[in-house]
């Protein structure tokens, strides 16, 4: 594998000039490891990783019920919710998890982002990186390679959200994948061909290359991948094959949006992946993770539609949107929520319209009014105007589908209070639009 790496990496980040201004460092918290023993662990990982420059690293051992980590029964929320607190309580950008399985720790990585970044390639907290436990007690000779891995996968795990920090991930990126691709063969060589590591190797490579994607970079990082699921023989459970399906269908999906050609193949294996996924990351044991892909699936099936006319693809859009929204709540996640209710308000009018259902276009008006929960008149005027334009607009067609009278002018009405809004904002190009709609259902309904 190593010689694998070093060809894959030895050219293509050589000639690097990009100049980006410098940020601070990532903030880390270590807790203290479910382990079998008080050794240490988790302290000598603090200790490695508080060697890099980059890292301002926190060792935190208050006593707390950790029995969520074993990544097994219907307590992920708990895992969730927990680094979710302690990120928020000490100001921290990761936070890493450590589990004892047999003569392995199981590091598991989170960040406030890991299920809210729905356009970009992400890490899910479940991916894994299996390190054996000898390795913690004679820190010192920690290998290299390793370190390595870890510095990659804690950056790759930073979202692209977080523009703050996008200049320093990609530096630790870069680096990661230039010593990769310098290393030389060690006694460790075997353990490189470990599933948790081609998995954690693809996951480093995926996040750097994800904007920057060609066909020769997307073939071998998918061979990490597929190595990866070959040796599932080595997988301690289910839901780490999973995870590896997931990576594959992201490294899919970042190639369809790059456009590397063979769109159609693409575009199956993305949805494939995500779908074979899902059997592994169900959505009562592992909600984040089914409810995120998802999402993504109903933006394949939709971009599938729009180049089909598939009604089909345009239900199955509504269906992963549906299945998204039991676990992206509005009390939870409001934005999210009112994301998914707008994309549901949207694919349902275009379903209401091409099936002639009207009670397929009363659902859209009622996804585009949940937006409008977050949306207030108050706080967003603008936005609050254009729920009520696309409000209008299923009620003309509602109108103009049955000769509707009421739906008629239930759109003028929609289209009046936008208006007001717009004049009220000097908006004139959307004041256009809108007298422009306005007069055409006013000649449908005189027709």
């Amino acid at each position: 594998m190593l010689n694998f790496v070093k060809i894959l990496f030895g050219k293509k980040f050589s000639n690097q000039t990009r100049v980006l201004p410098k940020v601070e460092t990532l903030k880390i918290v270590v807790v203290d490891f479910v382990e079998y023993g008080n050794y240490g662990f988790a302290k000598a990982l603090t200790r490695l990783l508080q060697k890099n420059s980059s890292f301002n690293v926190r060792f935190f051992d208050e006593p707390f019920d950790k029995s969520f980590l074993n990544l097994q029964g219907r307590n992920f929320f708990d895992l969730i919710d927990s680094g979710n607190t302690l990120l928020q309580r000490l100001n921290a950008d990761v936070v890493i998890w450590g589990y004892q399985e047999d003569e392995n720790i199981r590091l598991n990585f989170q960040t406030a982002n890991a299920y809210s970044d729905w356009d970009n390639a992400s890490c899910s907290v479940l991916d894994s990186l299996f390190i054996p436990a000898e390795y913690f007690e004679h820190i010192n000779f920690f290998p290299e390679i390793l370190n390595n891995l870890l510095i990659g996968i804690i950056a790759a795990s930073i979202s692209e959200q977080r523009i703050d920090l996008r200049h320093l991930k990609y530096k630790l990126l870069k680096n990661v994948i230039g010593n990769l691709s310098s290393e030389e063969p060690t006694e460790n060589s075997n353990l490189m061909f470990s599933p948790y590591v081609l998995n954690t190797v693809g996951l480093i490579y995926l996040s750097f290359s994800q904007k920057e994607l060609n066909l020769k970079t997307f073939n071998a990082a998918k061979d990490f991948f597929m190595n990866a699921l070959a040796n599932q023989k080595q997988i301690m459970q289910n839901v780490h094959i999973g995870c590896i399906y997931k990576n594959l269908a992201q490294l899919y999906e970042a190639a369809l949006k790059q456009d590397l050609g063979g769109y159609w193949l693409l575009f199956r294996d993305a949805i494939t992946n995500y779908r074979s996924a899902q059997k592994y990351l169900d959505i009562y044991n592992y909600p984040y993770d089914f409810a995120q892909i998802s999402f993504k699936l109903s933006q394949l099936y939709f971009q599938y539609w729009k180049f089909t006319n598939d009604v089909q693809a345009l239900r199955d859009a509504v269906y992963f949107l549906r299945e998204a929204e039991k676990t992206y709540t509005q009390i939870s996640f409001p934005e999210l929520w009112s994301k998914i209710e707008g994309y549901l308000g949207f694919y349902l009018s275009l379903l209401g319209l091409f099936s002639k259902s009207d009670d397929i276009s009363r659902l859209a008006i009622r996804s585009y009014k949940n937006k409008q929960q977050v949306y207030r008149k108050e706080l967003y005027p603008v936005m609050w105007a254009k729920i009520q334009e696309n409000i209008a607009n299923v009620y003309y067609n509602i109108g103009k589908n049955g000769r509707d009278k009421k739906a008629f002018a239930d759109a003028i009405d929609y289209y009046k209070s936008a208006l007001r809004i717009y004049e009220n904002k000097k908006m004139h190009q959307e004041i256009t639009i809108v007298n422009n709609s306005m007069d055409k259902v006013m000649k449908t309904w005189r027709a």
